[in-house]
């Protein structure tokens, strides 16, 4: 298998990116299960840098890259597409401002 072979279309990016913010999400709310226990709060701490430092600017530039790439490039269906590009954006505010 050569890697140069390998097409990577929109869609599945897209699809990557709104799957690496669920699950990352997912990952630092259930690592708050472990914050008050002294042999496993590495867990929680390891959960919430892994959110804070890797993920968050992850799917944030991601998004913004992808409604760029969306804008620019696709001319039909531009609107679905651009929709599901800022799709984890617009779903981390409306948590951010709305839930906590």
């Amino acid at each position: 298998m050569n890697i140069t072979n390998i097409k990577i279309n929109q869609k599945q990016l897209i699809i990557a990116n709104i799957l690496q913010f669920v699950i990352s999400f997912a990952f630092m709310r259930l690592s708050d299960i472990f914050r008050l226990d002294k042999d496993l709060h590495w867990i929680y701490t390891f959960g919430h840098c892994w959110y804070l430092m890797a993920s968050l600017p992850s799917f944030f530039w991601g998004s913004l890259i992808l409604g760029g790439y969306t804008l620019w490039k696709i001319k039909t269906n531009k609107i679905p597409y651009l929709f599901f590009s800022l799709f984890p954006l617009l779903l981390y505010l409306i948590i951010i401002f709305f839930v906590t």
